[in-house]
This record gives C-alpha cells, structure tokens and sequence, in this order.
C-alpha cells in the first residue's frame, strides 16, 4: 500500500468554517454530525493557522480512535460520502466499517470509516 498525504486545503473543506485542529497527534476536522481525524505525519502544507485544541469533546475522538469494532457495516455507503473522500484520496473500500454509539453516549449510530494508514472519518447516520 502506498502511504497517502493530505494537503491541509483538502482537509479544511471537512472543517467547519475551514478551522483544523491539532490534538492526539492528529489534525481534526470536525462539523456537524462528522469528524474527520487525520496522524499529523501525513499531512503536507502550511499549517499556521491549525490550533491546538480539540473541536469536540475529547470522548467523541476517543471513542472514534479506540473503540472496539462493534457493529460491521455491510450496506452501501452513500454516494456524497465516497464521493468526499474520494475527493481527500482515501478509497472507501480499503476502509474498515463498522458503527458505534459514542458520541457522549448519544443515541445516534456512528459510521465509523477506517483507512489502513490511521484516517478516521465518523458520521452520524440518519435514523430513517
């Protein structure tokens, strides 16, 4: 497998308002409902404006770096969600799936993406 890197530009259309965040030695991007965790090693640009911090609660990074895989997702993933991070290089069939429940012990089921070179992308699914 080739190791992949990620412009910081790319990252900050994950990010609210383009903000990234640097905590638990990764870049964070992070808006409503998802958040996109990438190992800072991998990423390549200027990173002046990336703030140490956390966007989010630091349970919600946690429970998406460590949980256990719980719930392994078969079902097809939406076109806009392949479509985006097909956009950042990462193909979504080299990621591990599953679902977890951890946003501060919410109710929402997470979608948990998880690419062999440490990239975690969560989001909320919809509970249609």
């Amino acid at each position: 497998m080739t190791i992949p890197f990620f412009p910081v530009e790319r990252l900050q259309l994950f990010a609210t308002d383009g903000q990234l965040y640097r905590a638990f030695d990764r870049l964070i991007a992070a808006r409503m409902g998802t958040l996109l965790l990438v190992p800072f090693h991998l990423v390549i640009g200027r990173c002046d404006e990336v703030l140490d911090g956390c966007p989010v609660p630091w349970e919600d990074v946690f429970a998406v770096l460590e949980y256990p895989r719980q719930h392994i997702y078969t079902a097809l993933i939406q076109d806009d969600l392949v479509d985006q991070l097909k956009h950042l290089g990462i193909d979504v069939t080299a990621c591990a799936r599953d679902t977890i429940a951890p946003m501060v012990n919410g109710p929402e089921k997470v979608l948990r993406l998880v690419h062999p070179c440490g990239v975690r992308y969560a989001v909320v699914m919809n509970n249609n």
